[in-house]
């Protein structure tokens, strides 16, 4: 694993950190490490895919060694050329918003006894769910704690608004310091303590319990699209996706020489660093560095973050919680700077880059770009018309470099031919289809108490009432409220996708709607510890204050405890075994240039899985259900699907004969036994047919056959 990491770590600094260095700085005005090396890995991984798309479209090829290693070193040069042409980037650096009033006894009395539920559901004095399989959480609040602590919450923050009617305005730019000034050495510590923490539990469960293998289930699609863009510079037929990620992953084991199964155990982890230093930065800029850490620590809490790497959703995990975080970020930048192209370029850049890198991210950002443009757009105008025309010029090229990269990934052309003609249609279009109404949303107290992680989720409700009072009482001025109006709006947008089975997503949508929460919580947790050093003179209200930031700091310590641990634990998926990995291993060395066809199973990631160990892309297997049942078939339609499983189901036959030899198959894969326990017997019959196919390799795990003459067979 070390040889591994010295291999790879430098090289993916070379490609996901250093070209976008300089337009960081050319682009963003900042005084903070982190937000550099947060927008400048942004900013690599929106440019460096971007340019790799220019030869494998224009030539049709595959990311080369050659172009491996250009396009990085062109990304850095034109970057490092702007910047000295241009220079920094100029505007303000300081926190753009001031945190709002301390709320008062009542209010603060209400949160408790909500938070104190959410103690007493961890102590397990009140009625929970167990979790199985456990994967962030073992348990989580019943239903009618869920609502009752909802309630108390939701009062509190009601009683709150009501109560802070008459605090006047604060001055904007300036940041809450507890007591005394803090000291240069906790606010260096700070920060890099919660990066470890993400790191720990990114790093801990595949050393202890995976390695030299990782935990997920999702690598092996990708380890395939990386595999074909670095051949073939195009992901179809295999699935319908979007390049980025995966041809950022195959520059990677271009230089590093590493393949893309290699690289996932080592740098896989590493990509639970991003939501912790995008949120940091996002926070920080609203309201300062202390919000900023506190929204850090919560991405070591949230549920769908871990869910994401675990289930090895990678592109998925940094596009919606990395990518769309720092856009939301250049955002707010549009509405506090003066108007400047450098705004615009950012904006477009680090927005676009989400539709290069993952579907669903895709839908959040239409929508919200879509929003954004019909009412901020025409309000700045008519207020602030230079600021009106940079937002709307943002949107602009952001759609265009939208479109451009999803031209060839989603086929408009051919879903536009779709809309204006019932004879035409698209895979994307069916691709649609076959999702909408299929995935039935999560569970309110699931939602809330796994995918968020509950202290996220009680006060994330409670920041949102504090950002509701501050815009209800006009303390806010534009730059402000607009701010506050596209978090709301964000987290609104994911709270009701993860509602509806007809956004086709609906868990995916309540994975990602732990990001904005954890940006409220960030600025609850830090207003409730402000709470004890305000000017309270009462014994009670003093008390009430010490029970709220005691409450409130045990319940977010409990869970990060909780999290960690269970990331240190060994992996609840489906995970690899030696004998399948010896099975894979000896398929890749045997890939003469044909197919394989693989056993199905009840869902289709061990063919996948054999794919990527062989170096193969063709001939997914699905269980006859799955293919009645479509959500997630490739865009060859199930045709090759229906081919594989009647070859499975008839290993002799003149059909079984031909489609073999349509297919160009070299080797049957048969699976006996499965990770998960699953017992299958498609090998029992080709076993049985030894005239039929030659035995090739056998272990515990897996048979592999090859047909013999196919014309004699028949």
């Amino acid at each position: 694993m070390l040889y591994d990491l010295i291999r790879a770590v430098p090289v993916a600094i070379l490609v996901c950190l250093l070209p976008g260095w300089f337009w960081a700085r050319l682009l963003r005005a900042s005084s903070d490490l982190y937000e550099q090396l947060a927008f400048s890995i942004a900013l690599s991984m929106a440019l460096v895919p971007a340019t790799l798309l220019v030869p494998t479209r224009l030539f049709g090829e595959g990311i080369t060694l050659g172009a491996a290693i250009a396009a990085p070193l062109v990304v850095f040069l034109v970057g490092l050329a702007a910047y000295l042409r241009f220079g920094p980037a100029k505007g303000p650096v300081a926190p753009i918003a001031t945190l709002p009033p301390s709320p008062g006894t009542p209010a603060l009395s209400l949160l408790i006894a909500g938070l104190a539920l959410g103690l007493g559901v961890v102590a397990g004095v009140l009625p929970r769910l167990p979790i199985e399989p456990l994967v962030t959480v073992g348990f989580v609040p019943e239903l009618g704690v869920v609502i009752a602590i909802l309630v108390l919450v939701g009062f509190a923050g009601v009683v709150h608004v009501v109560e802070s009617r008459q605090v006047p305005a604060a001055p904007t730019g300036r940041t809450f310091e507890p007591g005394a000034k803090p000291i240069a050495l906790a606010r260096r510590l700070a920060l890099p303590a919660v990066l470890v923490l993400a790191l720990w539990r990114g790093y801990a469960g595949p050393a202890l319990h995976d390695w030299p293998f990782i935990r997920g289930v999702d690598h092996y699609s990708h380890a395939v699209m990386a595999h074909l863009m670095m051949t073939e510079g195009e992901i179809e037929p295999y699935l319908i996706y979007p390049p980025g990620f995966h041809a950022t992953t195959a520059t990677i084991s271009r230089l590093s020489g590493l393949e893309p199964l290699e690289l996932f155990p080592v740098l896989a982890p590493a990509l639970l660093l991003l939501p912790a230093i995008a949120l940091y930065v996002l926070a920080r800029r609203l309201w300062g560095w202390e919000c900023g850490v506190a929204a850090a620590l919560s991405s070591v809490l949230l549920g769908g973050t871990y869910y994401y790497y675990n289930d090895a959703m990678y592109p998925n995990f940094v596009t919606s919680q990395f990518l769309m975080v720092l856009a939301v970020a250049a955002l707010v930048g549009v509405y506090v700077s003066a108007p400047s192209a450098r705004g615009v370029l950012l904006l477009a850049f680090l927005g676009s880059s989400v539709v290069l890198y993952h579907q669903v991210a895709s839908m959040y950002l239409a929508v919200m770009v879509a929003l954004v443009g019909l009412f901020f757009v025409p309000y700045l105008y008519l207020r602030d018309r230079p600021k009106g025309v940079a937002l709307f010029l943002s949107l602009a090229l952001l759609g265009l470099l939208s479109v451009f990269y999803a031209w060839d990934t989603y086929d408009l052309g051919g879903a536009v031919a779709g809309l204006l003609s019932s004879s035409e249609s698209s895979s994307t279009g069916d691709a649609i289809s076959m999702a909408v109404g299929t995935q039935i949303p999560y569970p309110l107290e699931f939602l809330l108490g796994n995918m968020v992680s509950q202290p996220v989720a009680w006060l994330g409700l409670f920041g949102v009432f504090l950002v509701a009072g501050e815009l209800l009482w006009r303390r806010t001025d534009r730059p402000q409220a607009l701010a506050y109006l596209t978090l709301l709006l964000w987290a609104l947008l994911l709270f009701v996708g993860s509602r509806m089975s007809l956004t086709g997503f609906p868990q995916r949508f309540g994975r990602d709607l732990c990001v904005p929460l954890a940006v409220f919580a960030a600025l609850a947790f830090v207003v409730i510890l402000r709470s004890l050093s305000g000017q309270r003179k009462e014994m009670v209200a003093v008390f009430v204050a010490s029970l709220a930031v005691l409450t409130a700091a045990t319940l977010v310590g409990v869970r990060t405890v909780g999290s960690l641990q269970v990331a240190s634990g060994p992996s609840v998926q489906m995970t690899m075994t030696p004998e399948i990995w010896a099975a894979g291993e000896w398929l890749k060395a045997n890939n003469e240039g044909g197919n394989v066809m693989i056993s199905p199973h009840i869902n289709q990631v061990p063919s996948r899985m054999m794919l990527a160990m062989g170096n193969y892309s063709a001939l997914q297997s699905f269980e006859r259900w799955q293919i009645e049942h479509p959500r997630d078939l490739p865009p060859t339609g199930p045709e090759p699907l229906e081919d594989v499983l009647w070859v499975m189901t008839h290993p002799e036959g003149e059909r079984t004969n031909r489609l073999l030899e349509k297919h160009d198959v070299d080797y049957v894969v048969l699976y006996k036994e499965m990770p998960d326990r699953v017992i299958l017997d498609y090998w029992k019959g080709f076993k049985a047919l030894p005239d039929l196919y030659r035995k090739t390799f056998e272990n515990e795990d897996v048979l592999i056959v090859a047909p013999r003459d196919r014309a004699s067979a028949g």
